[in-house]
C-alpha cells in the first residue's frame, strides 16, 4: 500500500470526523500490521476471539459487524472500511452507533424493517459474547437468557408488531440507557500485533490518570501533555517491550487536564506485573503530571495499581522525564 494523498487524507477526514494527523497514522500502523492492504473475516473474527477471550461465543458477533462494515462485499476490510470501525467506535455519536447496530442485526444490510427472529438473534449473539464460558449452562441460566430477550422485544415494541423501523429503533434506544448500552454495537480496537500473530496474546487494559494540579512554579500551567508517552510492563515470564500510548478510548486528545485514558494492547502473557517503566520525550514546556497507572489483564481478570503521584518534567523537581515503578510504592522525587 503506497502513503495517502493528501486528497485522500481530507476526504477520510470529511467521511469520519477524524483529524488528518489521526488518519496518516492509523494509515501507518494499517499498513504495518496488514500489508496486504485488507483485514480479512477469518482475522476480524480472532480479532474478536482474542478481544474476548472468555467469552461464550463470539464468532457471530463479530460475523454480524464484519458484513455490516464490508461495503463492498469482497470478504475483507479495506483501510477505507477499517476506518469506519475506528471513527464508530472511538466516537460518541449515539446515533452512528445505533445505525451501525441496526445494519448488523438486519440480515438484509438494508432499510428494511427490522424483524423479530433477527432481533432475538441479535441478543442471543449479544449474550454470547458478554457471558463467559464459565456460566452454566443449565435451566435457570436458560430462563435468564430469554428473561433478557423478553426485556429486549418489550422495550423495543415488539409486544404489538413483528417488525420495527430503525428510526423507531433509534429512537428507543436513544430513550433507554440500559437498552442503547446493550444493543448499540460492541467495538473491538486494533491489537498492537502482526497480521496472523494473535495467538497466544491476551488483552491488557492500561489506565492512566493526569492529575489536575497546576506546576509548582507555574501555577498557571495545566498538568497535562502533548509530548509522546510510552510504557514498559515488566512481568514475572515476560517483558512487554516499548509500548507508545496513543489512541486513548476515552478521550481523542490524552493526557489532558483531569483526563483518564484507557488503552488497549494485545500482548504476550507477562505473568504477574513486578514493575513499568513510564515516560516522555516532551520539552520543558511539557511537563506532566500522573496520578495514577493501572494494569488490567481481562484473560486473568487481575488488576495491578501503581499510584505515581509525581510530575515527569525537566523543567522542575528532580527534572526527570522517565519513572521507574513498583505496585502500590509511589516513586516520590530524588533529592
Amino acid at each position: 500500500m503506497t502513503s495517502l494523498t493528501s486528497k485522500e487524507s481530507n476526504q477520510l477526514s470529511e467521511e469520519t470526523g477524524l483529524s488528518k494527523l489521526s488518519i496518516q497514522d492509523w494509515h501507518k500502523r494499517f499498513v504495518q500490521e496488514c500489508p496486504t492492504g485488507s483485514i480479512s473475516k477469518e482475522r476480524y473474527i480472532n480479532l474478536y476471539r482474542s478481544y474476548y477471550p472468555r467469552a461464550r461465543n463470539s464468532d457471530t458477533y463479530a460475523q454480524m459487524l464484519f458484513t455490516a462494515f464490508d461495503d463492498d462485499r469482497d470478504q475483507a476490510l479495506n483501510f477505507r472500511e477499517f476506518l469506519r470501525v475506528v471513527a464508530v467506535s472511538q466516537g460518541t455519536d449515539e446515533k452512528a452507533k445505533l445505525e451501525l447496530a441496526y445494519k448488523a442485526y438486519n440480515r438484509n444490510q438494508s432499510d428494511a424493517n427490522l424483524t423479530r427472529k433477527e432481533i432475538q438473534n441479535a441478543v442471543m449473539a449479544i449474550l454470547n459474547l458478554v457471558e463467559t464460558k464459565d456460566d452454566t449452562d443449565d435451566n435457570n441460566d436458560t430462563d435468564k437468557r430469554q428473561t433478557t430477550i423478553d426485556w429486549v422485544m418489550k422495550r423495543l415494541g415488539y409486544e404489538e408488531k413483528n417488525e420495527i423501523t430503525k428510526k423507531e429503533f433509534i429512537r428507543r434506544c436513544k430513550g433507554d440507557t440500559n437498552l442503547y448500552e446493550f444493543l448499540a454495537f460492541h467495538c473491538v480496537p486494533k491489537p498492537n500485533c502482526p497480521d496472523g500473530d494473535l495467538r497466544g496474546k491476551e488483552k491488557y487494559k492500561i489506565t492512566i490518570k493526569t492529575g489536575t494540579e497546576g506546576k509548582k512554579l507555574v501555577l498557571l500551567k495545566a498538568s497535562g501533555t502533548d509530548a509522546n508517552v510510552y510504557l514498559i510492563l515488566h512481568g514475572e515470564k515476560a517483558n512487554s517491550g516499548t509500548i507508545q500510548l496513543q489512541n486513548s478510548q476515552t478521550h481523542k486528545d490524552p493526557f489532558e487536564h483531569g483526563h483518564t485514558d484507557v488503552f488497549i494492547q494485545f500482548l504476550p502473557s507477562l505473568g504477574k506485573i513486578k514493575g513499568a517503566t513510564l515516560w516522555h520525550t516532551g520539552d520543558k514546556s511539557q511537563g506532566w503530571l500522573v496520578e495514577n497507572l493501572m494494569i488490567t489483564n481481562e484473560a486473568s481478570n487481575t488488576t495491578t495499581y501503581f499510584p505515581v503521584q509525581r510530575w515527569l518534567d525537566s523543567d522542575e523537581y528532580d527534572k526527570k522525564t522517565k519513572v521507574e515503578l513498583i505496585p502500590n510504592q509511589p516513586p516520590g522525587y530524588d533529592e
